[in-house]
């Protein structure tokens, strides 16, 4: 099943770069962007580099894809039960709209965390002008690495002592059928020269560490936990041609 999604994945990359290929007098894009937030006691770094295609008879819209380096770190923070099937009772495109079943729910407690994720990302844009970009981008595909940690599993008043690692395996899907570490961002970029831009942006970070025992057994064994993180970035684009 997972290799048929990667597969569905890399055929649909496929066919939107040669789509775009395709567009008489399209121009290519080649960026380097690094961007970063901070919350509550928990922060992110990203690096990207990024491939686009200008679409359309104006060229405004660019479509491409590229990779993404992106490191996170946290102190005293909850992870969720992470699978669809436990939160959502089910899987599918419709967790989406689906409430989460608290009962199902419970939390892995990290002192501290630090998980770094290399990911395949797409990425859409239209220039508003021609210093002014809009632009959205989000993690496809791929792996996480980092140390373990211990941490405290709670479910209600019981709490059990485990220890846990980052989610190797990243993979986007919909919603909390999602896995791993996955990064996503809405921003909007100013074009200081031909190749600086500044940027701020509204930032969307999946990150899920795995336990090393089934800790949860209701309603069935799950390993899985996840931290939700929305957060405003900042950061700076440079355009290599």
């Amino acid at each position: 099943m997972k290799m048929k999604i990667v597969f569905t994945i890399a055929c649909l990359f496929s066919c939107m770069m040669y789509a775009a290929a395709q567009n008489g007098n399209t121009k290519n894009t080649q960026l380097l962007d690094l961007s970063g937030s901070i919350g509550n006691a928990q922060g992110s770094v990203a690096f990207s580099y990024i491939y686009n295609w200008k679409l359309g008879k104006k060229k405004k819209f660019e479509a491409g894809a590229g990779a993404r380096f992106t490191s996170y770190f946290g102190s005293n923070h909850y992870f969720a039960t992470a699978p669809a099937r436990i939160t959502s009772g089910k899987t599918g495109p419709a967790v989406f709209f689906i409430e989460s079943i608290n009962e199902n729910i419970d939390s892995l407690l990290l002192p501290s965390s630090q998980t770094n994720a290399l990911n395949l990302e797409i990425n859409l844009g239209y220039h508003i002008s021609k210093r002014i970009y809009a632009g959205f981008n989000i993690d496809a595909i791929g792996f996480s690495f980092g140390g373990n940690k211990n941490g405290r599993y709670v479910n209600g008043t019981t709490v059990v002592n485990t220890s846990a690692k980052p989610t190797a395996f990243n993979l986007l899907l919909v919603s909390d059928n999602d896995k791993g570490t996955l990064n996503s961002e809405f921003f909007a970029a100013y074009q200081i020269n031909n190749q600086w831009s500044i940027k701020s942006g509204f930032q969307f970070l999946f990150t899920e560490y795995t336990t090393s025992t089934n800790v949860q057994q209701v309603p069935e064994p799950n390993d899985r936990f996840r931290n939700k993180v929305s957060a405003f970035s900042v950061g700076i684009r440079y355009q290599l041609k």
